[in-house]
């Protein structure tokens, strides 16, 4: 068994022992996903293949098969004709939509987007994620453009509560350009998250937010609040997008609750 493959499969045992109830193609993904996180998968090595995969693991090739479709629309791994499945480097191409994406739905494709962090730093003030995340301490903000395949651009702001996370407010903002913003909330601080809700409504865009985007004042869109809980349904953090009333389709995810 190659070195890879005896990697997966032991972090694999780690997962099932801990989180057994999860469904079976998510703790291939996030197993996959930890290796990547603490170095021992690094851009450019190699994946078994499929039937590789199921041969070795206790899990179907249908399984295996998802777990890498959900990877690949990550951005974590790189699947091309003749050269296998490679664990992929780190681009400006966001990966962590995993929760909303855009598609084309003339070609049945999911449109490339590219994030660029405008403003790291904490917030004080009320709103829809002190509301949901109720931290007294006040919130980390990461706020970002995403340029969708130069189509057009949604606002991000992604909010964690500063009692745990207040450190990440800290860092340079080049520190999450191009990555998994709740794997880095699952390596360094333990807490990964298990299932979201999203609310979404037309509404007019605030100005200060059509400025970002070029849009006219008070220009109409839509306002997608996207709600991440860890286990035990505990608030984890808040997601609020911005998107253009002539965006192509916006495709949510469906992330249901995993009981354990």
């Amino acid at each position: 068994m190659s070195g890879t493959l005896e990697s997966i499969r032991i972090r694999l045992g780690e997962r099932l022992a801990t989180t057994p109830g999860e469904a079976k193609h998510r703790l291939l993904t996030e197993a996959i996903l930890d290796l990547t996180e603490d170095g021992t998968l690094s851009p450019g090595d190699r994946l078994p293949n499929e039937a590789e995969l199921a041969g070795a693991l206790p899990f179907s090739l249908g399984t295996v098969q998802k777990a890498l479709r959900s990877l690949s629309e990550l951005g974590v791994i790189d699947r091309r004709a003749g050269r296998g499945t490679l664990i992929a480097g780190k681009t400006s191409e966001i990966s962590d939509l995993w929760q909303f994406r855009f598609v084309d739905p003339d070609q049945n494709a999911v449109y490339p987007a590219y994030s660029r962090v405008t403003g790291l730093d904490r917030e004080g003030t009320d709103g829809p994620w002190h509301r949901f995340l109720q931290d007294t301490s006040g919130y980390v903000r990461i706020e970002r453009e995403i340029d969708v395949a130069g189509r057009f651009r949604v606002f991000s702001r992604f909010y964690l509560g500063a009692a745990v996370f207040g450190s990440l407010a800290d860092r340079n903002p080049d520190a999450f350009e191009g990555v998994h913003l709740h794997a880095v909330v699952r390596r360094e601080f333990g807490t990964g998250t298990k299932y979201i809700t999203s609310r979404i409504v037309c509404t007019a865009i605030p100005d200060t937010v059509c400025l970002r985007l070029g849009l006219p004042s008070a220009a109409r869109g839509l306002c997608c609040g996207i709600r991440g809980f860890a286990t035990g349904d505990r608030p984890l953090w808040f997601h609020e997008i911005y998107v253009p009333a002539d965006a192509d389709p916006l495709e949510l995810r469906d992330i249901r609750p995993v009981r354990i």
